[in-house]
């Protein structure tokens, strides 16, 4: 119900009564919908918008130092032998004097490997079927293909 200002002097004590009824079902409406997320309602986690709580974390405080403990022997992927293939990166001058450095005799070696997955690729095998004229009978006869 919509009123201008003018109008409400002229409503009696009963129907302003009924108005703020209905304002407090509003109220109480509204207050329901803003309460409602993903987490206690059917509503999806996307509908929360910027809102989100954040999740509180299971770990017990104070037990232990964030980080590696001491004590603990680490553990790490070794470097392997053979690699692959092997870049060199050779450096052409001095950074400090720009002196050129192409004659001079490498004095040591800084090595590091990189491990990565190659990407699959897909096999393609032909099978090839032999066909030969029999001398005896003079037919044509094809080898079989192994069943896969």
């Amino acid at each position: 119900m919509e009123l201008k200002p003018d109008q409400l002097e002229q409503l009696n004590i009963e129907q302003l009564i009924g108005i703020i009824i209905e304002l407090r079902e509003l109220v109480v409406q509204l207050k329901d919908q803003l309460a409602k997320n993903s987490e206690n309602s059917g509503k999806p986690p996307s509908s929360d918008g910027l809102k989100k709580q954040r999740t509180k974390s299971l770990r017990e405080k104070g037990k232990r130092a964030s980080g590696g403990q001491t004590g603990h022997k680490g553990h790490q992927l070794e470097t392997t032998a053979t690699p692959d293939a092997i870049i060199t990166h050779a450096v052409a001058c001095c950074p400090q004097c720009a002196t050129r450095l192409e004659g001079v005799a490498v004095s040591a070696i800084e090595k590091r490997q990189v491990v990565d997955v190659p990407v699959p690729r897909v096999e393609v095998v032909e099978h090839q079927a032999q066909i030969k004229q029999c001398l005896g009978c003079g037919q044509a006869v094809k080898a079989a293909f192994q069943p896969e």
